[in-house]
């Protein structure tokens, strides 16, 4: 018997194939969970004032509200693979002019 007709009979157990799929479901959520924290770090400087430029440059409400897409599309995605994902609140973040009663 060779490695490969080793690995078929692996594949035709539910087990190893359930495992597989568990594992490769937790990838893909650590990845995307990653992605999501980069993206809300982003969101946050925006929020504070500071240019991110991540998808528009020198316009830190639509460079803001395109990084606020990722972060919801991100918590879609997340959602599927990951039970009792919370979505992230964009309301706990204020823009740093209102901090200060500039706006």
């Amino acid at each position: 018997m060779n490695i490969v007709d080793t690995i078929e009979g692996f594949l035709d157990s539910p087990e190893v194939v359930n495992a597989l799929d568990e594992v490769a479901d937790k990838f893909i959520a650590d990845r995307l969970l990653e992605a999501r924290q980069r993206r809300i770090y982003d969101y946050a400087r925006v929020k504070e004032g500071m240019p991110v430029d991540a998808y528009v440059c020198g316009d830190l409400e639509e460079d803001a509200f395109q990084i606020s897409r990722r972060i919801e599309a991100l918590d879609m995605i997340i959602d599927e693979f990951k039970l009792g994902h919370e979505a992230y609140d964009f309301e706990a973040v204020e823009w740093w002019d209102d901090k200060e009663g500039l706006s």
